[in-house]
């Protein structure tokens, strides 16, 4: 039986297409360098990761591709950021995986062991969430299809989170350390490392 599945959502690296509040602040070559950045500390960190890796592009899978390391490409499906997820959730669950992870491509902190501890606290809880500085998630981990986590109407705002575990009461959830992934000009001033590249 296939065990562990890592999910990566991935934007395209098109001008004017990522990191867009943050774009707003300091301009939208700038913002796509730093999301680029973000993309390349991402691989350099799962580059030889032990389980299964999914990415899925939002728009098309590149031809000029960074991520050909991985064992699937695909493309995300889906109305809004939760439909989405909830798809490439229900697509790895279908291909026999039964505890998988879902990060973005935001989190300058990311680190195998939290990732590889991420999969251990599945053992024995139903969902690990990876809470971020801004109200959302930076990681959410589950080992069996729960579509509620998916149905909130407030994406993109400060109770991500919050309006999360409203949806998994009376389920075990395990949290990992709070994090800082990398949306807006704020969180970017709270990276030196990240501003001392661009």
């Amino acid at each position: 039986m296939k065990q562990n599945l890592l999910i990566i959502f991935s934007k395209n690296s098109i001008l004017g297409k990522v990191k867009s509040r943050l774009a707003k602040s300091i301009g939208e070559k700038k913002a796509l360098k730093i999301y680029k950045l973000l993309v390349k500390k991402t691989i350099n960190v799962l580059f030889e990761f032990k389980y299964d890796i999914a990415v899925f592009h939002s728009d098309f899978i590149p031809k000029k591709n960074v991520w050909n390391f991985t064992k699937y490409q695909k493309v995300q499906n889906g109305r809004n950021l939760g439909n989405k997820m909830k798809n490439a959730f229900q697509w790895g669950f279908n291909n026999g995986y039964n505890k998988i992870l879902i990060i973005g491509t935001d989190l300058w902190d990311l680190e195998k062991k939290l990732l590889i501890k991420s999969y251990e606290k599945l053992k024995n809880n139903d969902v690990v969430f990876g809470p971020a500085f801004d109200g959302g998630y930076y990681l959410l981990g589950l080992k069996k299809m729960t579509n509620s986590i998916f149905e909130i109407k407030s994406w993109g705002t400060n109770d991500v989170l919050k309006n999360s575990l409203k949806r998994v009461k009376g389920k075990s959830v395990y949290f990992l350390p709070m994090l800082n992934d990398i949306d807006d000009i704020q969180d970017l001033k709270n990276c030196n490392e990240l501003i001392n590249l661009i």
